[in-house]
């Protein structure tokens, strides 16, 4: 009998591991380990990839390492580059281990090496094992250099290698369509690649749904406080913190970095959800999303405002993906709405940071811009998580069953 039983709950675990959806991760701002070398490659050196995202270096804020993480940005061609001397690379794509932890190895390992430090994704994956999923064949990740932005990710082949990798899950999957679940700026990176980089056709065939975890879709308006006066990585992301303590002296020097960041730009306040609201006050003027370019010129940043307007192609309105979409996302967690500088500006923090509803990092009005969805295709859920943080938001038991109903529903 006991033989019996155990036969029949096999065949029952069999046949509902064969009706999940594939989950395809696509992370977000900082949340992909990278790697760095020397290159060119002196003839009488061996260089290996070294972590630099999130890795030793950066623990202890070497100047090196932060400057190899900069880009350097053409103005003639709208185009950015690594720093001369500095090749970066993604590690991990289509394996889980490298957004599960964001604690880079000294140099480039396999996921057997993988330090169990800097928990992301970690505890999601780990339930929908749990469930009968399995690591690098129906749960994957799709990892991407987070310093770029969509138009720069597309020229580098990233959205290429994502549809092969989806259209290689389908097919490993017994022909199930697959599941595309981001979290904060892998929400824009995905919607990109669903409105112009693939056809209805394609996504009829292989898309199952869209699960939206936290999406910036206006990007967060702490970003602005970090063009402006910096920030700690740990302010951004703080599953950072548990991989490095980040001393306060380092705001100023990362900010050199984060200003080269096209990610950045993307990700600032879009004028069509923030319309004439005050983000910045200084004892000069206040500033709205529509007065960038006297901002970036009072911050003696003029550049940044041709970086900002270098990606206007890509910031202008949110399509529907015409997919089903479900998007979910945290509240009444205090969010940083607008800054008011003294005269230190724009070379000491913000005296006073006005609070906001959102997440944490992501405001309610640019999590909440899916909504308008509802009304532009056919199938669409929304759904708010009361206190769920940032990044806590995508290991929070409520969030992990509402992903496993839509998932399931494929049975």
């Amino acid at each position: 009998m006991a033989v019996l039983t155990f036969v029949i709950a096999a065949i029952v675990l069999g046949a509902h591991v064969e009706a999940l959806s594939p989950i395809l991760i696509v992370p977000g701002l900082m949340g992909s380990q990278l790697f760095s070398r020397t290159n060119p490659c002196p003839w009488w050196s061996i260089c290996y990839w070294e972590g630099l995202w999130v890795g030793t270096d950066l623990c202890f804020s070497s100047t090196s390492a932060l400057d190899r993480l900069s880009l350097e940005y053409n103005e003639a061609t709208n185009t950015y580059k690594d720093k001369t001397g500095t090749e970066i690379k993604v590690s991990g794509f289509g394996e889980t281990c490298k957004v599960e932890y964001l604690a880079s190895n000294p140099v480039e390992t396999s996921c057997t090496f993988q330090l169990p430090v800097g928990n992301y994704f970690h505890t999601f994956v780990d339930y929908f094992v749990a469930r009968g999923y399995q690591r690098d064949k129906n749960i994957r990740a799709a990892p991407y250099d987070w310093r770029l932005a969509a138009d720069q990710l597309y020229s580098r082949g990233y959205y290429n290698n994502l549809k092969s990798l989806i259209e290689q899950m389908y097919t490993s999957n017994g022909g199930r369509k697959v599941t595309l679940v981001s979290h904060s700026m892998g929400g824009p990176v995905t919607l990109f690649f669903l409105n112009n980089v693939v056809t209805q056709q394609w996504k009829n065939t292989y898309i199952y749904a869209f699960v939206s975890i936290a999406g910036a879709w206006s990007g967060g308006n702490k970003i602005l406080q970090g063009q402006i006066s910096g920030l700690l990585p740990s302010e951004i992301s703080p599953v950072v913190q548990d991989v490095c303590n980040f001393p306060p002296d380092l705001v100023f020097r990362l900010r050199t970095t984060l200003r080269t960041l096209e990610s950045m730009s993307w990700l600032l306040p879009k004028p069509s959800v923030w319309r004439n609201a005050i983000l910045v006050t200084t004892p000069k003027r206040s500033y709205t999303a529509n007065d960038y370019q006297a901002l970036f010129q009072d911050m003696g940043f003029p550049q940044g405002f041709k970086m900002y307007t270098g990606i206007s192609v890509i910031n202008a309105g949110f399509t529907a993906p015409n997919v089903p979409v479900y998007c979910f996302y945290g509240t009444d967690v205090q969010t940083a709405e607008s800054f008011v500088y003294d005269q230190g500006f724009p070379d000491s923090q913000p005296t006073r940071i006005v609070n906001g509803n959102g997440d944490g990092t992501v405001n309610l009005k640019s999590a909440e811009v899916c909504l308008k969805w509802k009304k532009e295709q056919t199938y669409f859920v929304s759904k708010s998580f009361s206190g769920a943080a940032h990044v806590a938001i995508v290991q929070t038991t409520a969030v992990l069953q509402a992903v496993e109903v839509v998932v399931t529903s494929l049975a």
